[in-house]
């Protein structure tokens, strides 16, 4: 046991005074819109966008001495909106914009900094500071990332707004502007006056000019530089898209942005329908710039309605805020990400994060701007509550056909496959030739336990095919008949029209082909002769006319045969309140069926495993969008497995990466009174081996 006092030095000599402690110094302080990136600390700054700054490799803004390229195709300016956030994002920081091609009255379409919404903030209360969470500075300042709209354009622990809303509808004011506009000298060639004979290039004068703005800039001061539209005709001369002039400016550029690691960034965009990136020059371009990012608009949809406009109720509010996406809003476009600036020369950024390498797009709002969000499809306009109890309610007509369970719908099959996950096996095949198995389409063929299941659900009923159509047949009228013989011969017409479609297309194309080059008009010296005789016999003489043709019967040509592939212009599909369910089973598979269930009422979707050696191929999801991860097979609950069966099975799952799956149901006890027992089903236990080694 220590009798040492715990708050006493133990390593302190006796009579040495002991080092006073120093106080801490001073939190070196950053300049407005800067902070540390949580990855290595670099200081970083907005670009006005939030949603570009979270995806930015992870260091939440654009790292000082650093440059991004904005790519951009079509003929939009999203790229433009861009560019006048970050030019915006810098004026209210007090950072120094340098704007390269446009004018200085350029800044008048800079867009305004959004009113604060008090509701939002009210709503909201600020936690008190002893329940504040104690974490990381660095992760603190970012706030949170899942919100562009709320955490991250507040205000961090002792720093200003890092990331500011701004308003498309509104213009920035003067008085919000803590910073300056410098216009950099103009890259247009003058129109009316006589070229000099040693003419200067206007990308040389603009780092000239750059150098020494930064030069005579103090220290802490932050610079913006925004070149919009690189090497776009009406913005740059016709000699800077010369490769030797535009790469010599873009390595000035990064030897700037190299020296001023802590003062310098820039924005360049490039319109890729110009210059596309299979060009050499765009591929050097990307390669002195150290992100590279590409705006794809999505072609606009002239017929689709306006969306509807924002409701003044609570939930307009919040979505209006920003604290949620509107539900509304559609991608305007897809964003492909090349390069992220990384964490040193030799790379490292962006490596561990996974955002980029989705599928990105983006949309653009007044209040909430350029939003980039991962895309997705959009939802089925008909999955609706009254769509989904209509689904609910609907009832699959199973043909029973020689022992077969067969659906001949189109629509039914894809119900059954959405909203029961039964995938069941196209069988159709063509009459022209039946023997291809490459192609099959419909019907599709349920197995009993899918028949089964459905009956069970309450979402089929199974129709016996030979008794229906005898007794639909037998009872058929004159007028049925005439009606369907009728139809029958429009689908020959119908398909008579294509083939003559088809064929005059052929032989106007053979006749192309064959058709003899015009002959040379023969002169004057080669003209033939006319004698007395034959101008006496061509003016004088009276030629007989022609007895005209006697009229021919125009017959109609044969009509194709057309084989029908449904009966229901002839039968009516019954409804199933004519119709008596059946719950019939073969007993081959009657012991299938609790498994089957099991994992169908689990969310699986199952195929056939014979290709595996296994009763089933078990999928996650839609066998579409994943690949098997079990193979199963069914047994009795008292059924004795071999070993060798176990062995075998393991290993060949194992071997095509998915394990082997097996289960059984335990029969009820003969006391259990349970809605399980009476309904005669039990508990369902199933097991998973895979392969390990010996």
């Amino acid at each position: 046991m220590s009798f040492v006092k715990r708050s006493a030095v133990l390593s302190a000599r006796p009579g040495r005074p002991l080092a006073q402690a120093t106080p801490a110094t001073e939190k070196q302080q950053l300049a407005p819109g800067i902070r540390p990136s949580p990855l290595d600390g670099r200081p970083t700054t907005s670009t006005g966008t939030s949603s570009l700054d979270q995806l930015l490799a992870g260091h939440g803004g654009l790292p000082l001495g650093t440059c991004l390229l904005v790519e951009e195709q079509g003929t939009t300016d999203f790229s433009g909106i861009l560019l006048r956030y970050y030019a915006a994002e810098g004026l209210v920081q007090g950072h120094q914009v340098h704007l390269v091609g446009y004018p200085p009255e350029w800044r008048h379409q800079l867009p305004g900094v959004a009113a604060p919404d008090s509701k939002a903030k009210a709503a909201q209360p600020a936690p008190a500071p002893e329940e504040k969470m104690r974490i990381a500075w660095r992760y603190e300042a970012l706030g949170n990332t899942a919100t562009p709209g709320a955490s991250a354009r507040g205000d961090a622990a002792g720093q200003g707004t890092f990331c500011h809303s701004f308003d498309l509808t509104k213009r920035l004011s003067p008085s919000a502007c803590k910073g300056e506009l410098h216009p950099t000298p103009s890259t247009c060639p003058p129109m009316f006056e006589q070229p000099s004979q040693t003419p200067t290039s206007p990308l040389k004068a603009i780092l000239k000019h750059l150098q020494t703005k930064l030069s005579t800039s103090p220290p802490t001061s932050i610079h913006r530089i925004i070149i919009p539209g690189l090497l776009l005709p009406t913005l740059y001369a016709p000699h800077c898209a010369l490769p030797s002039e535009v790469l010599q400016f873009l390595h000035g550029l990064r030897a700037l942005l190299r020296q001023y690691p802590t003062q310098l960034t820039a924005i360049i965009t490039l319109p890729t329908t110009l210059y596309p990136r299979t060009s050499g020059l765009v591929r050097w371009i990307e390669l002195l710039c150290d992100g590279v990012v590409e705006l794809i608009p999505l072609p606009a949809n002239p017929g689709a309605p306006p969306p509807p406009p924002p409701s003044s109720s609570g939930s307009g509010t919040k979505s209006g805020s920003g604290s949620g996406p509107d539900k509304n809003e559609q991608p305007q476009g897809l964003l492909g990400v090349h390069t992220l600036p990384v964490y040193h020369e030799k790379g490292g950024g962006g490596a561990g994060a996974s955002s980029f390498r989705e599928t990105l797009a983006f949309s653009l709002s007044a209040s909430r701007g350029l939003v980039i969000k991962p895309y997705s499809l959009p939802p089925l306009e008909a999955e609706g509550e009254g769509a989904m109890a209509a689904a609910a309610e609907r009832q699959v007509r199973i043909s029973r056909v020689a022992g077969r369970y067969l659906v001949f719908d189109i629509d039914d099959v894809v119900h059954i496959r959405r909203h029961h996950g039964i995938c069941a096996v196209l069988t159709g095949t063509m009459p022209q030739n039946p023997t291809q198995n490459l192609f099959l389409g419909l019907p599709i063929e349920l197995h009993a336990e899918e028949a089964k299941l459905l009956v069970d659900k309450g979402a089929g009923y199974i129709a016996d095919e030979l008794a229906d159509h005898l007794s639909q047949l037998s009872a058929m009228d004159e007028a049925t008949r005439g009606a369907y013989l009728q139809h029958l011969r429009q689908q020959r017409r119908s398909a008579q029209q294509v083939f003559d479609e088809e064929k005059a297309k052929v032989q106007a194309r053979h006749q192309d082909k064959r058709k003899p080059k015009p002959k040379p008009a023969p002169s004057s010296s080669e003209a033939p002769t006319v004698t007395e005789e034959d101008t006496s016999t061509s003016l004088f003489s009276t030629p007989s006319p022609a007895p005209p043709p006697p009229p021919k019967k125009q017959k109609e040509p044969p009509l194709p045969g057309v084989t029908p592939t449904t009966s229901h212009p002839l039968l009516p599909t019954p409804s199933s309140s004519s119709q008596t369910p059946t719950k019939e089973v073969p007993p081959a598979t009657a012991g299938n069926y609790p498994l089957y269930e099991y994992l169908n009422t689990r969310g699986y979707y199952t195929t056939p495993g014979l290709r595996f050696g296994g009763d089933y191929s078990v999928y996650p999801g839609d066998p579409f969008r994943y690949h098997a991860h079990y193979l199963a097979n069914s047994y009795g609950w008292d059924e004795q497995v071999a070993m060798l069966d176990l062995v075998t099975s393991g290993r060949l799952g194992t071997a095509v990466k998915k394990g082997f799956l097996f289960g059984a149901e335990k029969p009820p006890a003969e006391n259990d009174n349970s809605s399980a027992a009476a309904k005669g089903a039990g508990e369902v236990r199933v097991f998973c081996i895979e392969w390990a080694g010996m």
